[in-house]
């Protein structure tokens, strides 16, 4: 009976350390605490907390208040830019006025002037044409003088001929008589063809003073083409006067959203969806900007952190499954995958318990666990994780 008892135990023993092999051959073990990626949110302007809205282990939605810092100093800057904003923009709204009532008066200047040149074209158009009238109508006065001329000389050498011949008694009383009148009426012709010349003569000057009155006027648009120079040089000044008053606009503008945004930040808000995990001030407490006021972690977002032996390295892989268990729910196993791997070995942390433990090489690795019901599982505690082996 004695022997079979230490028999028995052995047995009892060796079955175990084949279970516990088996265990170890089929995971590989990593020991660890919990933990998630802290985020702390700070404050951008100094100021005094008036209003705090969570505490440590409220969870919170991004967007949600948290706290408020007291504005009435950033209020103050911000009315006071909006004023600046203001008048900058009624400046240069009144700018903008004048530079528009100049571009009218130029519009109105060079329609003029254009409206003038167009008459004077015009006039001149018609000025010319009169002198060219003018001018055929002296050719066709000198061809009828020459013929006039031709008619009257003719005449009279006819006359002085009939006038012998009538002196003489050669021809009669009446021939003479056609010859006196046919002399009388070349006369007349060749005075009245001299006349008409000189008529001619005295529309074409007329014809071209007129031309000359019109080409005068041209000085005038010459006189408004600088006027519009000017007015040019004016309107460009104006305008870069303009843009100086936009430019300070634009300044003022950004002048009340600094403002805005200072009075915003006095608001301070989650930025992620979380668990508040520390809460850094109270009610009344004048801080500084960027004094940090919370930290938050996602509570779904946790993951163990601990090490594994460097000659277990090469039995894992990110994406591998991997289960976490924690004191605290024993026989509860919680999902998980590796989701790092440290690239260089390090020497096990100074926390590990043993001398002999911390001179060993060691990986760093992350079980992310793949959900974390009801938020049992806390930043902090210790916890063991399990990487399957061949999965």
């Amino acid at each position: 009976m004695k022997r079979f008892i230490p028999l028995f135990a052995f047995l009892m023993v060796l079955t175990g350390s084949c279970s516990l092999f088996q265990k170890a051959e089929k995971n590989v073990y990593v020991s660890g605490r919990i933990e998630g990626d802290e985020i702390d949110v700070g404050t951008k302007v100094p100021g005094r907390v008036t209003k705090i809205f969570v505490d440590e282990g409220d969870n919170v939605k991004k967007g949600e208040t948290l706290a408020i810092l007291d504005s009435k100093a950033v209020l103050a800057r911000v009315e006071q830019a909006k004023a600046a904003f203001e008048a900058a923009q009624k400046a240069a709204q009144a700018k903008e006025q004048e530079v528009n009532a100049y571009k009218e008066r130029l519009a109105a200047l060079i329609d003029k002037r254009n409206s003038l040149k167009s008459q004077l074209d015009f006039q001149l158009k018609i000025a010319r044409e009169k002198e060219s009238m003018a001018n055929k109508d002296v050719a066709l006065a000198e061809e009828a003088l020459k013929k006039a001329k031709a008619v009257y000389e003719k005449a009279e050498a006819d006359y002085e001929r009939f006038k012998k011949l009538y002196e003489k008694k050669i021809i009669p009383r009446s021939e003479f008589d056609k010859a006196v009148m046919a002399f009388k009426v070349a006369k007349a012709d060749f005075e009245s063809g001299k006349e008409n010349l000189l008529k001619a003569k005295k529309a074409v000057k007329i014809a071209k003073a007129g031309v000359e009155i019109v080409k005068s006027k041209y000085s005038d648009i010459a006189s408004l083409d600088n006027e519009i120079d000017a007015l040019k040089a004016t309107v460009k000044a104006k305008e870069k006067e303009y843009l100086a008053f936009l430019d300070r606009v634009n300044q003022a503008k950004a002048v009340v959203d600094e403002a805005e945004a200072h009075l915003s930040d006095t608001v301070i808000k989650a930025p992620v969806n979380g668990t508040i995990t520390v809460k850094y001030v109270n009610v009344g407490e004048v801080i500084p900007a960027g004094f940090r006021l919370f930290s938050i972690v996602n509570m779904d977002k946790l993951y163990l952190k601990g090490f594994i032996p460097e000659k277990k390295v090469g039995l894992i892989h990110l994406k591998q499954p991997a289960y976490v268990e924690v004191d605290a729910y024993p026989g509860k196993k919680f999902p998980a995958y590796v989701s790092y791997i440290a690239q260089k070995a390090e020497f096990t942390p100074k926390e590990v318990q043993t001398k002999e433990e911390r001179v060993k090489e060691v990986f760093g690795v992350k079980l992310k666990l793949k959900s974390n019901p009801d938020h049992v599982l806390k930043p902090g505690m210790p916890a063991d994780g399990y990487i399957e082996i061949g999965k």
